[in-house]
């Protein structure tokens, strides 16, 4: 293969992934207050207004920087290296006027038992039994649950106290047991 016939290949091929990009665009900011509503619904009340802000930015983040057919990781014991599936965000916008329709209008408005019951009947709809162990699209309120209860912060609760699953800490005064948490999480 030529040279300049190699070059052009690559040049095409970085050119396709733009559009997968801008395919993943119709879920992001304008689906915010509705996504503070539905956190507000399904997250644990123990962790305040800043803690569920804090894991719906954290949801967000992940959403953003999603990136489909990007390298996963592979099995143990599998050399197979697996591609990472298209963005569940590309359902959520639908299940989120899914949440509105239950709601009776816009959920955003609705009481916080209106807003589990819309939840939990559409979670039931969905024949979703178990959280998956990352967002996959089944729904995006457990897709949002497994993202924050899979997560360091969520374990801290369990615990009442600052553990930090995943960080990176040093050795010194790795010996004492971790500091209880203060206020919420």
């Amino acid at each position: 293969m030529k040279r300049r016939t190699l070059l052009a290949s690559a040049l095409s091929a970085v050119a396709v992934r733009p559009g997968r990009a801008a395919a993943q665009a119709p879920f992001g900011d304008a689906h915010l207050e509705r996504m503070k509503a539905l956190a507000d619904a399904v997250l644990p009340q123990t962790i305040g207004e800043a803690g569920r802000q804090r894991a719906l930015t954290q949801f967000m983040t992940w959403v953003r920087e999603y990136r489909a057919d990007a390298d996963g990781d592979h099995g143990y014991g599998e050399t197979r290296v697996r591609r990472l599936p298209p963005s569940p965000a590309l359902k959520y916008p639908a299940q989120l006027d899914d949440l509105d329709r239950r709601a009776g209008g816009t959920f955003a408005a609705g009481s916080l038992a209106d807003r589990q019951k819309a939840v939990t009947d559409a979670i039931a709809a969905a024949n979703i039994r178990d959280f998956p162990g990352r967002p996959n699209g089944g729904h995006v309120a457990t897709d949002l649950m497994a993202h924050y209860f899979n997560g360091p912060g969520a374990n801290d609760l369990a615990y009442g106290r600052a553990i930090g699953r995943g960080a990176c800490r040093d050795l010194a005064g790795s010996e004492q047991r971790p500091s209880p948490l203060t206020g919420g999480r």
